[in-house]
């Protein structure tokens, strides 16, 4: 359909009234609810650097998911946004699912925001994807 303007984007709505459609989903969602971690990792020196965007004080701690929009991991994690509390968490929880001990971990920036950057040290981007591909919980 076109109008002046130009083309008129029209949107399915779906069965619970959300105006997403298959067309409207980013890449990297295939639309079996699985995404690919990719975008949010970058390759360093030192092995591989996340980008999170972190929820503290979450109601559903532990899930993690990818934002294709923000390209960041989304981790939620039960600890306060205090005195280090849920910094804290977020290392113990990488740890956790990267099967990797915490002293491979360090926040190299947004210590003090929701939106960090934490770099493993000694993990190869590839294999950081596949653990953490491994781990979500789609988009």
């Amino acid at each position: 359909m076109m109008k002046k303007g130009g083309p008129v984007l029209e949107r399915r709505r779906g069965a619970a009234g959300s105006a997403a459609s298959e067309g409207d989903r980013p890449a990297g969602d295939g639309g079996d609810g699985h995404c690919d971690c990719g975008p949010a990792l970058r390759i360093s020196t030192e092995g591989t650097v996340l980008e999170l965007e972190v929820q503290p004080a979450a109601g559903r701690p532990g899930r993690l998911s990818f934002d294709p929009w923000r390209k960041r991991l989304r981790l939620s994690v039960g600890a306060r946004a205090e005195a280090g509390k849920a910094n804290a968490e977020v290392l113990q929880r990488l740890s956790s699912l990267l099967d990797l001990p915490e002293r491979q971990l360090r926040i190299l920036s947004g210590a003090t925001e929701r939106r960090k950057s934490v770099l493993v040290a000694g993990l190869p981007v590839e294999v950081a994807r596949e653990r953490l591909n491994g781990a979500l919980r789609g988009c």
